[in-house]
Protein backbone atom coordinates (compact mmCIF):
# COMPACT_ATOMS: atom_id res chain seq x y z
CA UNK A 1 0.00 0.00 0.00
CA UNK A 2 2.91 2.51 0.17
CA UNK A 3 3.22 2.33 -3.36
CA UNK A 4 0.13 3.53 -3.99
CA UNK A 5 -0.38 6.01 -1.25
CA UNK A 6 2.65 7.56 -2.87
CA UNK A 7 0.82 7.52 -6.71
CA UNK A 8 -2.33 9.06 -4.67
CA UNK A 9 -0.11 11.93 -3.20
CA UNK A 10 2.39 12.79 -5.87
CA UNK A 11 -0.44 12.73 -8.39
CA UNK A 12 -2.48 15.44 -6.16
CA UNK A 13 0.85 17.67 -5.68
CA UNK A 14 1.79 17.04 -9.27
CA UNK A 15 -1.00 18.25 -10.57
CA UNK A 16 -1.61 21.62 -7.55
CA UNK A 17 1.87 22.17 -8.83
CA UNK A 18 2.07 21.65 -12.10
CA UNK A 19 -0.52 24.56 -12.72
CA UNK A 20 0.35 26.76 -9.72
CA UNK A 21 3.52 27.11 -11.19
CA UNK A 22 4.11 27.58 -14.74
CA UNK A 23 0.73 26.40 -16.76
CA UNK A 24 -1.22 29.40 -15.17
CA UNK A 25 0.65 31.53 -17.37
CA UNK A 26 -1.54 30.32 -20.70
CA UNK A 27 -4.55 32.30 -18.53
CA UNK A 28 -2.82 34.92 -17.13
CA UNK A 29 -0.14 36.50 -19.44
CA UNK A 30 -2.62 39.29 -21.09
CA UNK A 31 -3.86 40.73 -17.70
CA UNK A 32 0.20 40.29 -16.44
CA UNK A 33 1.60 42.25 -19.88
CA UNK A 34 -1.00 45.16 -19.55
CA UNK A 35 -0.45 45.78 -15.59
CA UNK A 36 3.50 45.14 -16.00
CA UNK A 37 3.70 47.11 -19.24
CA UNK A 38 5.93 44.31 -20.53
CA UNK A 39 4.85 42.82 -24.45
CA UNK A 40 3.61 39.34 -24.52
CA UNK A 41 6.57 37.60 -25.71
CA UNK A 42 8.16 39.10 -22.23
CA UNK A 43 5.90 37.82 -20.33
CA UNK A 44 6.56 34.35 -21.75
CA UNK A 45 10.23 34.58 -21.53
CA UNK A 46 9.15 33.79 -17.52
CA UNK A 47 8.77 29.93 -18.08
CA UNK A 48 12.21 30.16 -20.55
CA UNK A 49 14.00 31.61 -17.31
CA UNK A 50 12.47 29.07 -15.05
CA UNK A 51 13.79 26.07 -17.45
CA UNK A 52 16.96 27.40 -17.39
CA UNK A 53 16.96 27.43 -13.35
CA UNK A 54 15.46 24.26 -13.16
CA UNK A 55 18.26 23.28 -15.52
CA UNK A 56 21.60 24.54 -13.56
CA UNK A 57 19.41 23.34 -10.28
CA UNK A 58 18.64 19.29 -11.44
CA UNK A 59 22.02 18.10 -11.01
CA UNK A 60 23.06 19.98 -7.75
CA UNK A 61 20.46 17.34 -6.39
CA UNK A 62 21.85 14.04 -6.97
CA UNK A 63 23.72 14.11 -3.39
CA UNK A 64 20.78 15.65 -1.96
CA UNK A 65 18.70 12.36 -3.08
CA UNK A 66 21.70 10.42 -2.24
CA UNK A 67 22.05 11.56 1.96
CA UNK A 68 18.49 12.02 2.32
CA UNK A 69 15.84 11.04 -0.25
CA UNK A 70 13.12 12.84 -2.37
CA UNK A 71 10.93 13.46 0.27
CA UNK A 72 12.40 16.13 1.92
CA UNK A 73 13.71 17.50 -1.10
CA UNK A 74 9.83 17.04 -2.84
CA UNK A 75 8.53 19.23 0.50
CA UNK A 76 11.84 21.89 0.19
CA UNK A 77 10.36 22.43 -3.52
CA UNK A 78 7.14 23.22 -2.60
CA UNK A 79 7.69 25.19 0.25
CA UNK A 80 10.31 27.53 -1.88
CA UNK A 81 7.57 27.90 -4.23
CA UNK A 82 5.66 30.34 -1.69
CA UNK A 83 8.18 32.85 -1.91
CA UNK A 84 8.33 32.95 -5.84
CA UNK A 85 4.59 33.30 -6.58
CA UNK A 86 4.28 35.86 -3.66
CA UNK A 87 7.25 37.55 -5.42
CA UNK A 88 5.26 37.44 -8.65
CA UNK A 89 2.23 38.48 -7.47
CA UNK A 90 3.93 41.74 -5.97
CA UNK A 91 5.81 42.03 -9.18
CA UNK A 92 5.88 45.41 -10.86
CA UNK A 93 8.51 45.66 -13.57
CA UNK A 94 10.58 43.21 -15.13
CA UNK A 95 13.05 42.69 -12.63
CA UNK A 96 11.21 41.49 -10.19
CA UNK A 97 9.06 40.20 -12.49
CA UNK A 98 11.97 37.54 -13.95
CA UNK A 99 13.29 37.28 -10.42
CA UNK A 100 10.38 35.53 -9.45
CA UNK A 101 10.79 33.05 -12.35
CA UNK A 102 14.00 32.24 -10.76
CA UNK A 103 12.88 31.77 -7.74
CA UNK A 104 10.42 29.14 -9.48
CA UNK A 105 13.07 27.52 -10.90
CA UNK A 106 14.51 26.59 -7.99
CA UNK A 107 11.90 25.53 -6.71
CA UNK A 108 10.63 23.46 -10.15
CA UNK A 109 13.88 21.64 -10.01
CA UNK A 110 13.28 20.30 -6.29
CA UNK A 111 8.91 19.80 -6.61
CA UNK A 112 8.40 18.87 -9.88
CA UNK A 113 8.85 15.28 -12.20
CA UNK A 114 11.85 14.96 -11.54
CA UNK A 115 11.65 14.62 -7.89
CA UNK A 116 8.38 12.55 -8.00
CA UNK A 117 9.98 9.48 -9.97
CA UNK A 118 12.91 9.93 -7.80
CA UNK A 119 10.82 8.71 -4.88
CA UNK A 120 8.52 6.71 -6.56
CA UNK A 121 11.61 4.50 -7.48
CA UNK A 122 13.02 4.62 -3.73
CA UNK A 123 9.58 3.51 -2.61
CA UNK A 124 8.56 0.95 -5.61
CA UNK A 125 12.19 -0.34 -6.17
CA UNK A 126 11.58 -3.37 -9.30
CA UNK A 127 7.83 -1.98 -9.64
CA UNK A 128 9.13 1.75 -10.38
CA UNK A 129 8.42 1.51 -13.80
CA UNK A 130 4.85 0.86 -13.45
CA UNK A 131 4.11 3.28 -10.14
CA UNK A 132 5.77 6.50 -13.07
CA UNK A 133 3.43 5.38 -15.67
CA UNK A 134 0.39 5.39 -13.24
CA UNK A 135 1.62 8.90 -11.81
CA UNK A 136 2.21 10.55 -15.61
CA UNK A 137 -0.99 9.03 -16.25
CA UNK A 138 -2.45 10.76 -13.86
CA UNK A 139 -0.41 14.42 -14.76
CA UNK A 140 -2.13 14.35 -18.18
CA UNK A 141 -5.19 15.90 -16.54
CA UNK A 142 -2.94 18.87 -15.65
CA UNK A 143 -3.77 21.26 -17.87
CA UNK A 144 -7.80 19.70 -17.79
CA UNK A 145 -7.98 21.09 -14.30
CA UNK A 146 -5.74 24.05 -14.10
CA UNK A 147 -6.32 25.98 -17.01
CA UNK A 148 -10.41 26.27 -15.88
CA UNK A 149 -8.99 26.93 -12.29
CA UNK A 150 -6.74 29.41 -13.14
CA UNK A 151 -9.55 31.07 -15.25
CA UNK A 152 -12.03 31.34 -12.54
CA UNK A 153 -9.41 32.53 -9.41
CA UNK A 154 -8.07 35.46 -12.16
CA UNK A 155 -12.12 36.50 -12.47
CA UNK A 156 -12.81 36.28 -8.89
CA UNK A 157 -9.27 37.31 -7.82
CA UNK A 158 -7.21 39.16 -10.42
CA UNK A 159 -4.19 37.61 -11.75
CA UNK A 160 -1.80 38.95 -8.33
CA UNK A 161 -4.49 37.43 -5.99
CA UNK A 162 -4.26 34.22 -7.81
CA UNK A 163 -0.86 34.28 -7.33
CA UNK A 164 -1.11 34.40 -3.60
CA UNK A 165 -3.67 31.76 -3.31
CA UNK A 166 -1.25 29.43 -5.59
CA UNK A 167 1.98 30.45 -2.95
CA UNK A 168 -0.51 29.76 0.16
CA UNK A 169 -1.84 26.21 -1.46
CA UNK A 170 2.03 25.13 -2.09
CA UNK A 171 3.41 26.10 1.36
CA UNK A 172 0.01 25.40 3.53
CA UNK A 173 -1.06 21.92 1.03
CA UNK A 174 2.11 20.31 -1.09
CA UNK A 175 4.61 21.01 1.36
CA UNK A 176 2.88 19.38 4.53
CA UNK A 177 1.53 16.63 2.24
CA UNK A 178 5.11 15.72 0.72
CA UNK A 179 6.58 15.84 4.30
CA UNK A 180 3.94 14.01 6.16
CA UNK A 181 1.54 12.05 3.93
CA UNK A 182 4.61 10.56 1.84
CA UNK A 183 6.15 7.14 3.68
CA UNK A 184 9.08 7.73 5.40
CA UNK A 185 12.20 5.84 3.57
CA UNK A 186 15.50 5.63 4.35
CA UNK A 187 17.52 6.34 1.47
CA UNK A 188 19.43 4.43 -0.39
CA UNK A 189 23.44 4.38 0.54
CA UNK A 190 25.45 5.08 -2.68
CA UNK A 191 28.20 7.34 -4.59
CA UNK A 192 26.01 10.42 -5.98
CA UNK A 193 28.65 11.46 -8.48
CA UNK A 194 28.87 8.26 -10.68
CA UNK A 195 25.78 6.38 -11.98
CA UNK A 196 27.35 3.29 -10.93
CA UNK A 197 28.31 3.33 -7.07
CA UNK A 198 29.97 -0.31 -7.29
CA UNK A 199 34.00 0.56 -6.54
CA UNK A 200 35.12 -2.48 -7.82
CA UNK A 201 33.85 -1.58 -11.51
CA UNK A 202 36.31 -2.46 -13.84
CA UNK A 203 37.32 0.99 -15.74
CA UNK A 204 35.58 -1.15 -19.10
CA UNK A 205 32.16 -1.10 -17.15
CA UNK A 206 32.39 2.38 -15.96
CA UNK A 207 32.82 4.14 -19.47
CA UNK A 208 30.45 1.82 -20.82
CA UNK A 209 27.99 3.25 -18.12
CA UNK A 210 29.07 6.96 -19.26
CA UNK A 211 28.35 6.07 -22.72
CA UNK A 212 25.30 5.16 -22.18
CA UNK A 213 24.49 7.93 -20.15
CA UNK A 214 25.91 10.38 -22.87
CA UNK A 215 23.39 8.10 -25.56
CA UNK A 216 20.27 9.01 -23.21
CA UNK A 217 21.26 12.79 -22.46
CA UNK A 218 21.60 12.68 -26.60
CA UNK A 219 18.39 10.64 -27.48
CA UNK A 220 15.95 12.92 -24.59
CA UNK A 221 17.02 16.30 -25.50
CA UNK A 222 17.15 15.83 -29.15
CA UNK A 223 13.45 14.54 -28.84
CA UNK A 224 12.55 16.94 -25.97
CA UNK A 225 13.55 19.74 -28.35
CA UNK A 226 10.84 18.89 -31.00
CA UNK A 227 8.32 17.79 -28.96
CA UNK A 228 8.55 21.03 -26.64
CA UNK A 229 9.35 23.55 -29.42
CA UNK A 230 6.56 22.42 -31.64
CA UNK A 231 3.76 22.10 -28.74
CA UNK A 232 4.23 25.57 -28.37
CA UNK A 233 4.21 26.80 -32.05
CA UNK A 234 2.16 24.06 -33.87
CA UNK A 235 -0.65 26.42 -34.43
CA UNK A 236 1.34 28.80 -36.06
CA UNK A 237 2.88 26.28 -38.16
CA UNK A 238 -0.38 24.45 -39.10
CA UNK A 239 -1.15 28.55 -40.27
CA UNK A 240 1.41 28.71 -42.11
CA UNK A 241 -0.17 25.77 -44.47
CA UNK A 242 -2.98 28.16 -44.70
CA UNK A 243 -5.12 26.33 -43.00
CA UNK A 244 -7.76 28.47 -41.57
CA UNK A 245 -7.28 30.03 -38.02
CA UNK A 246 -10.33 28.01 -36.30
CA UNK A 247 -8.84 24.37 -37.72
CA UNK A 248 -5.89 25.21 -36.73
CA UNK A 249 -6.75 25.33 -33.52
CA UNK A 250 -8.84 22.61 -33.10
CA UNK A 251 -5.98 20.24 -34.82
CA UNK A 252 -3.76 21.45 -32.01
CA UNK A 253 -6.21 20.74 -29.26
CA UNK A 254 -6.36 16.98 -30.64
CA UNK A 255 -2.59 16.80 -29.28
CA UNK A 256 -3.15 16.14 -26.08
CA UNK A 257 -6.06 13.26 -26.26
CA UNK A 258 -3.29 11.24 -28.39
CA UNK A 259 -0.85 11.86 -26.24
CA UNK A 260 -2.85 10.47 -23.22
CA UNK A 261 -3.67 7.44 -25.43
CA UNK A 262 -0.12 6.63 -26.03
CA UNK A 263 0.30 7.22 -22.22
CA UNK A 264 -2.24 4.77 -21.28
CA UNK A 265 -1.67 2.24 -23.34
CA UNK A 266 1.97 2.25 -22.16
CA UNK A 267 0.72 1.63 -19.06
CA UNK A 268 -1.70 -0.93 -19.80
CA UNK A 269 1.15 -2.51 -21.39
CA UNK A 270 2.24 -3.21 -17.42
CA UNK A 271 5.70 -5.04 -18.09
CA UNK A 272 5.35 -6.65 -21.10
CA UNK A 273 8.12 -4.12 -22.61
CA UNK A 274 10.22 -2.17 -20.90
CA UNK A 275 10.98 1.90 -21.14
CA UNK A 276 14.05 1.25 -23.54
CA UNK A 277 11.36 -0.35 -25.97
CA UNK A 278 8.94 2.38 -25.38
CA UNK A 279 11.36 5.23 -26.39
CA UNK A 280 12.47 3.45 -29.44
CA UNK A 281 9.07 2.97 -30.91
CA UNK A 282 8.47 6.62 -29.79
CA UNK A 283 11.65 7.74 -31.42
CA UNK A 284 10.89 5.52 -35.15
CA UNK A 285 7.97 7.38 -35.12
CA UNK A 286 8.47 10.84 -34.96
CA UNK A 287 10.19 11.28 -38.36
CA UNK A 288 7.57 10.06 -40.53
CA UNK A 289 5.24 12.35 -38.90
CA UNK A 290 7.35 15.14 -40.17
CA UNK A 291 8.00 13.69 -43.51
CA UNK A 292 4.36 13.55 -43.67
CA UNK A 293 3.38 17.19 -43.19
CA UNK A 294 6.14 18.37 -45.30
CA UNK A 295 5.28 16.26 -48.27
CA UNK A 296 1.83 16.89 -47.63
CA UNK A 297 2.05 20.77 -47.69
CA UNK A 298 -0.88 21.17 -45.20
CA UNK A 299 -3.13 18.72 -46.68
CA UNK A 300 -5.75 17.30 -44.44
CA UNK A 301 -4.32 14.18 -44.52
CA UNK A 302 -1.15 14.92 -44.02
CA UNK A 303 -2.19 17.08 -41.00
CA UNK A 304 -4.17 14.09 -39.61
CA UNK A 305 -1.41 11.37 -39.81
CA UNK A 306 1.21 14.44 -38.29
CA UNK A 307 -0.96 14.46 -35.22
CA UNK A 308 -1.69 11.00 -35.07
CA UNK A 309 1.90 10.17 -35.14
CA UNK A 310 3.43 13.45 -33.60
CA UNK A 311 0.74 12.64 -30.91
CA UNK A 312 1.75 9.24 -30.02
CA UNK A 313 5.74 9.76 -30.48
CA UNK A 314 5.70 12.71 -27.94
CA UNK A 315 3.08 10.84 -25.10
CA UNK A 316 5.29 7.98 -25.27
CA UNK A 317 8.54 9.19 -25.31
CA UNK A 318 7.52 11.08 -22.30
CA UNK A 319 7.15 7.86 -20.22
CA UNK A 320 10.22 6.70 -21.93
CA UNK A 321 12.71 9.76 -20.56
CA UNK A 322 11.37 8.81 -16.82
CA UNK A 323 11.52 5.14 -17.17
CA UNK A 324 14.24 4.51 -19.69
CA UNK A 325 17.40 4.78 -17.21
CA UNK A 326 15.80 2.27 -15.05
CA UNK A 327 16.90 -0.79 -18.03
CA UNK A 328 20.29 0.40 -17.33
CA UNK A 329 20.64 1.41 -14.00
CA UNK A 330 19.56 0.26 -10.79
CA UNK A 331 16.90 2.10 -8.67
CA UNK A 332 19.63 2.72 -5.98
CA UNK A 333 21.08 5.01 -8.80
CA UNK A 334 18.46 6.49 -10.66
CA UNK A 335 17.97 9.81 -8.38
CA UNK A 336 21.98 10.37 -9.63
CA UNK A 337 21.02 9.45 -13.23
CA UNK A 338 17.91 11.84 -14.13
CA UNK A 339 19.11 14.63 -12.04
CA UNK A 340 21.99 14.92 -14.77
CA UNK A 341 19.73 14.09 -17.21
CA UNK A 342 17.61 17.41 -15.97
CA UNK A 343 20.24 19.83 -17.41
CA UNK A 344 20.17 19.17 -20.92
CA UNK A 345 16.59 18.63 -21.04
CA UNK A 346 15.47 21.47 -19.22
CA UNK A 347 17.81 23.56 -21.20
CA UNK A 348 16.14 22.00 -24.81
CA UNK A 349 12.58 23.05 -23.02
CA UNK A 350 13.80 26.46 -22.52
CA UNK A 351 15.22 26.68 -25.94
CA UNK A 352 13.22 25.28 -28.32
CA UNK A 353 9.57 27.45 -28.31
CA UNK A 354 11.86 30.69 -29.46
CA UNK A 355 13.80 28.83 -31.74
CA UNK A 356 11.55 27.22 -33.61
CA UNK A 357 8.67 30.53 -33.48
CA UNK A 358 12.18 32.55 -34.93
CA UNK A 359 12.77 29.79 -37.56
CA UNK A 360 9.10 29.52 -38.67
CA UNK A 361 8.94 33.22 -38.66
CA UNK A 362 12.33 33.64 -40.78
CA UNK A 363 13.04 30.82 -42.90
CA UNK A 364 9.53 29.44 -43.60
CA UNK A 365 7.49 25.51 -42.25
CA UNK A 366 10.10 24.07 -44.73
CA UNK A 367 13.22 24.77 -43.18
CA UNK A 368 11.27 23.87 -39.36
CA UNK A 369 10.56 21.15 -40.80
CA UNK A 370 13.27 19.85 -42.22
CA UNK A 371 15.58 21.11 -38.53
CA UNK A 372 13.15 19.10 -37.08
CA UNK A 373 13.68 16.05 -38.99
CA UNK A 374 17.31 16.62 -38.24
CA UNK A 375 16.65 16.01 -34.35
CA UNK A 376 14.64 13.75 -34.59
CA UNK A 377 16.68 10.86 -37.00
CA UNK A 378 19.38 12.19 -34.23
CA UNK A 379 17.39 11.18 -31.43
CA UNK A 380 16.41 7.76 -33.49
CA UNK A 381 19.96 6.97 -34.37
CA UNK A 382 20.95 7.49 -30.15
CA UNK A 383 17.91 4.81 -29.38
CA UNK A 384 18.94 2.59 -31.60
CA UNK A 385 22.57 2.83 -29.98
CA UNK A 386 21.00 2.51 -26.63
CA UNK A 387 19.01 -0.41 -27.70
CA UNK A 388 22.11 -2.46 -28.73
CA UNK A 389 23.63 -1.63 -25.63
CA UNK A 390 20.86 -3.11 -23.37
CA UNK A 391 21.80 -5.32 -20.51
CA UNK A 392 21.71 -9.12 -20.74
CA UNK A 393 18.58 -10.59 -18.62
CA UNK A 394 20.11 -13.07 -16.13
CA UNK A 395 19.67 -16.45 -17.49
Amino acid sequence: MPVLRSIIVLSITQIIAGGAMFMFVSVTAAGMADDLLLRPSAIYLGPTVMLVAMAFCSPLLAPVYARHGARLVLAFGSAAAAPGLWLLAGAGGPVSYFAAWGILGLAGAAALTTSAQVFLTEIAGEGARRAIGAQMLAMALAPTIAWPVTTFCEAALGWRGTFVLYGAVMLLVCAPLHFFALPRREPPKRNPRVPNSNQSASPAAVRRQWRVVALITAAVALNGFVTWGFQLVVIDLFRSFAVPGYLAVGFGSAIGFIQLSARLFDFLGGNRWDGLTTGLVAAAIMPPALLALALGEGAEWSIILFLVLYGLSSGAMSVSRATMPLVFFSSAEYGAVVARLGLPLNLAFAAAPPFFSFLLGEAGNRWTLAFALLCSLGALASMALLSRMRPAKPG
